[in-house]
């Protein structure tokens, strides 16, 4: 039997969040490779709760973590860090873990990271800033470096090089860059060092960012989702995942993919350094103005036919002439 009306009946729910932020967190134990998983967890949840904008939400997916760590993220729920917690009982992958809360979400921008990520200060409002500049941006990560402008960008070469916004320009720190590279082991990416000096670009007026991202830290629109597989990957961690729900939906829906120029977060790994603590402890959290994100535009391109211009121009004898003619010094042979 009711007795009396519900108060909560027909009150409308007013939210103004516009981004939301979705970490998975996998640590099943505190030994050998998850030694320092409580200390990466910390760093990465406390990182982007210092540094995002009251206009988004931080969710959280314990993704059958051990009981400290359990402990650890029910504690930070109860303080308000995060504003979601979800709890797996066990590891559902993270691709899976993430997928139906960015399906479900209503804001317009959904950035992933990973688990072991820390996020410095204006990190999200570079984020913005670009799509709000170059509203064909689909994926924007705060992490540039020189080696993606042809992972997954068919979009972004074809449409830059014809709406005359490609250039090669030296904008990024070299510092910044190698230090992400040495985090996971691959300080080989800047064999070339003509990468470390000179990164593809798309300019528009004074603004620019770097053609090409990785995917342990990136945001999305919300959009880009619907051209995901409908179904779960099955998968605990493995590319084919990252490429399938991320990646190939982002060209599916015909739009750019982007970093910022600015290196706004590191990729912590298994191994915390002195100089990872040094900046956490320098955040302020300083927000600044709300970005205003403008619709996604895109250019009603085929993109098989995107394709296949793009191939002729990456292919090995074009490529340093094309290069060349965008601004790159040296290095054009093998860039």
């Amino acid at each position: 039997m009711r007795i009396g009306s519900n108060p909560e009946k027909d009150k409308q729910i007013l939210d103004d969040a516009y981004h939301r932020i979705i970490i998975p967190v996998y640590v099943p134990n505190l030994e050998g490779y998850f030694e320092h998983g409580l200390e990466f967890t910390r760093l990465c949840v406390e990182s982007v709760a210092k540094t995002k904008h009251p206009q988004s939400r931080l969710t959280v997916v314990n993704n059958g973590s051990c009981d400290q760590i359990t402990t650890y993220l029910q504690q930070q729920y109860e303080l308000g860090t995060i504003d979601q917690l979800v709890h797996n009982s066990k590891n559902v992958g993270k691709i899976d873990a993430v997928l139906p809360i960015a399906r479900n979400a209503s804001e317009k921008l959904i950035t992933l990271s990973d688990g072991d990520v820390l996020f410095k200060d204006g990190w999200i409002q570079g984020v913005e800033a670009v799509f709000s500049n170059f509203p064909e941006a689909g994926m924007v990560s705060p992490v540039p470096h020189g080696t993606t402008y042809s992972n997954y960008t068919v979009n972004t070469l074809y449409d830059g090089f014809f709406k005359g916004k490609l250039k090669f320009q030296s904008l990024c720190d070299p510092k910044a860059m190698l230090r992400f590279a040495e985090s996971i082991g691959s300080e080989s990416m800047y064999k070339n060092q003509a990468r470390l000096e000179q990164q593809l670009t798309v300019k528009r007026k004074d603004f620019s960012a770097i053609v090409g991202c990785g995917h342990f830290v990136a945001t999305l629109r919300r959009e880009v989702f619907d051209e995901a597989p409908k179904g779960l990957s099955k998968l605990a961690y493995a590319s084919e995942a990252d490429r399938n729900y991320v990646d190939i939906p982002n060209e599916k829906a015909g739009l750019w993919r982007l970093a910022t120029v600015q290196n706004y977060a590191y990729h912590i790994g298994n191994n915390i350094q002195e100089w990872m603590g040094e900046e956490f402890e320098a955040l302020v959290g300083n927000f600044t103005e709300i970005t205003e994100i403008p619709k996604s535009r895109k250019w009603p391109v085929d993109l098989g036919f995107k394709k296949f211009v793009n191939r002729l121009w990456l292919n090995k004898l074009t490529r340093p002439f094309i290069f060349k003619r965008l601004g790159l010094k040296k290095g054009a042979s093998d860039y």
